[in-house]
């Protein structure tokens, strides 16, 4: 579900979509993490998870340590039209930023795509690109 859409002041190379999905995030221990994403853009998406996630990321302290190495796979069903599609993607996490006491933003940039998936990333956005166009015609 769209919340945002970005304004013309978007300063990034490809515009970023806010949004409230659950992702289902792998770790390399095969461990799956449920989280939620904050946004989406062409290249990568942003989450919000809780300390105890971020543990599980980096049990020696995600803050004091590192991010850049961390590989993750990420799963989410991207709604398009009246159907829904998985989006599987392999991501490097990018930079986490501390929230709250219990609440962290992960940064994430996708590396590649499996199953033919960046498709599905391509015209799920492209839906939002196109009601931004809608609503700049009007204004």
């Amino acid at each position: 579900m769209i919340i945002d859409i970005p304004g013309v002041t978007e300063r990034r190379q490809t515009p970023r979509y806010e949004i409230k999905l659950p992702v289902d995030m792998v770790l390399d221990s095969g461990n799956i993490l449920t989280v939620s994403a904050r946004n989406i853009s062409s290249c990568g998406l942003q989450i919000i998870c809780d300390t105890w996630v971020t543990d599980e990321i980096e049990p020696r302290g995600i803050q004091s340590h590192a991010v850049s190495h961390i590989r993750l796979k990420i799963i989410t069903e991207l709604p398009l039209g009246d159907e829904t599609k998985k989006l599987y993607a392999n991501c490097r996490m990018m930079s986490v930023q501390r929230m709250s006491q219990d609440e962290y933003m992960l940064n994430l940039a996708f590396i590649d795509f499996d199953n033919g998936s960046e498709q599905f990333l391509d015209k799920f956005l492209d839906q939002y690109e196109q009601k931004k166009t809608v609503i700049n015609a009007i204004a």
